[in-house]
């Protein structure tokens, strides 16, 4: 049997004629799992299952520094869909994996072990770690085999969460279930008065398509595929499908992460209530912001808090998807189910955020965001991912401007009529090892709530989006790509490599 890699290099056959059919031969991860053919996915009734919440990790080491900490990728089953088992791919055989809760300033070193049949890698997304630990798609642990990686966590208290990288193979791999949390917690975080402990709640949303047997339908990387990313027809939260919360009348914090492969969601409340934006990638914003709806892009994170202490008990508030429509219209529910004192609070000030100087910067570099349709790849500046070729190499604790310019759907030299201009046309640009700050949009400053730091932007169709980045992490080679995970895959990807004179591979503080 062909791996997915070698299929897609002997049958993609693309053609160059503007809006002409994109021909490429059908292969589904159910035939490869034993699965059936599918007529549709199989849909419960939403808003019944409770949601789970991914369970913490304990270590099963510590000393003065460091917190060890022991994984194993393996295959598993989950009761997803009513009256089947879904076979998925998880850390610790679980779907989302368990979370990893750490301490800034005190480092983390979790040690994989690959129980798969496939070769795999892990990145932690946000993280600021040596080039060795990054999870680069060429660095895979085979099966049977296992590998180290170290979390240094010199970095404030934020949001982040760790998946599989593995070369060609990441959005395969990834909707499997892949990916778990991964959160920094320090004291500045812990002296403000948000929500709490059980009030504290990370909610990651997926779209996954299923067959009749129970298991994932991952689509052939066809026309829509292959332009647009695999889009799946369930929402799920943490794992479940549409699930319920039952809540207290009282304020509640939200980690919400998009790990769908592709789909950008809008989330708003049934009630039509703002809900408080707190934090995003890289942690808390300065100020929280009222927001009545809130774009959230494939691999971003943003941080709210929910008060539902307007809402009578009985009540139903519904967290709506406003790109979506029929099953993908509503993302969760939550049930008020009881009162509660509630003595936690949002302040009007967050956190101190050092805001980089643009005239401090010592080069603008040009990003475009392209496709050769000639070849079905995605490029950028025109090229597909060579994971020989350094793309830049910034000088460590030097600060540069990046321009992600996105010209969907008419991308200079390619097929410009094989894009529909109803259909989601953003690049969510992904940079590894270090954080940046939006500077401009299309030339206009950056709304309120992408005014903190960011390792993800979302660059919609026709626009430029000027970041940024202090190369202050370590110095070494790491990547920028495009977060649709489909896109990656078939070669929008790019390596920096940060120099330094000295040699030092140590974090800058």
């Amino acid at each position: 049997m062909l791996t997915r890699r070698q299929f897609l290099k002997i049958g993609a056959q693309f053609s160059a004629v503007a809006g002409a059919a994109l021909i490429v031969p059908q292969i589904s991860l159910a035939e490869r799992i034993g699965g059936g053919r599918p007529e549709h996915s199989l849909m419960n009734r939403p808003f019944i299952a409770p949601l789970p919440v991914p369970r913490v990790l304990e270590p099963v080491g510590q000393d003065a520094t460091t917190d060890y900490y022991e994984m194993t990728m393996r295959a598993a089953r989950k009761a997803i869909v009513a009256g089947t088992q879904t076979p998925i791919w998880g850390f610790e055989g679980e779907f989302p994996g368990p979370t990893i809760v750490a301490r800034s300033g005190r480092q983390v070193v979790v040690r994989q072990t690959n129980a798969l049949d496939v070769p795999v890698t892990v990145h932690l997304h946000g993280g600021v770690v040596p080039t060795e630990s990054d999870g680069m798609p060429t660095d895979q642990i085979l099966p049977g085999m296992t590998r180290e990686y170290v979390y240094p966590n010199q970095q404030p208290a934020s949001t982040l969460w760790y998946h599989d990288h593995a070369m060609d193979e990441t959005g395969l791999h990834c909707y499997m279930g892949l990916c778990g949390f991964y959160l920094i917690q320090d004291d500045v975080e812990d002296a403000l008065p948000l929500p709490k402990g059980a009030y504290d709640i990370p909610l990651a949303i997926t779209d996954r398509t299923f067959y009749a047997d129970g298991s994932f339908d991952y689509p052939a990387i066809d026309g829509d595929t292959l332009l647009y990313g695999a889009m799946g027809d369930t929402i799920l939260v943490n794992g479940a499908r549409q699930p319920r919360l039952a809540v207290a009348n009282r304020k509640y914090r939200f980690r919400l992460l998009n790990a769908s492969n592709a789909r950008p969601y809008e989330l708003a409340l049934s009630t039509g209530t703002p809900m408080t934006q707190i934090g995003s990638d890289g942690g808390l914003l300065p100020a929280p912001v009222e927001r009545d709806t809130i774009r959230i892009d494939a691999a971003e994170r943003v941080e709210v808090v929910i008060d539902f202490s307007a809402y009578a008990v009985g009540t139903r508030v519904v967290l709506n998807n406003l790109l979506g429509v029929g099953g993908l219209s509503q993302i969760m529910c939550f049930d008020v189910v009881r009162e509660e004192a509630d003595d936690s609070s949002v302040p009007s000030q967050l956190r101190t955020i050092e805001r980089l100087d643009p005239a401090s910067a010592v080069q603008e570099r040009n990003f475009e965001f392209g496709f050769d349709g000639a070849n079905g790849l995605w490029t950028i500046n025109g090229m597909a991912y060579d994971h020989h070729r350094i793309d830049a190499t910034p000088l460590h604790g030097t600060t540069e401007i990046w321009r992600i310019s996105n010209g969907a759907p008419h991308h200079p030299g390619s097929n410009t009529g094989l894009f529909d201009p109803g259909k989601d046309h953003s690049h969510p640009f992904h940079l590894h090892g270090v954080f940046f700050q939006v500077l401009d949009r299309n030339g206009e400053p950056p709304p309120a709530w992408e005014q903190g730091w960011k390792d993800t932007v979302s660059v919609g169709s026709q626009e430029a989006v000027r970041i940024l980045v202090r190369f202050d992490g370590y110095a070494g080679t790491y990547m920028f790509h495009c977060h649709k995970l489909e896109h990656e895959d078939r070669g929008m990807m790019g390596h920096f490599q940060v120099v330094t004179d000295e040699g030092d591979h140590e974090p800058h503080h």
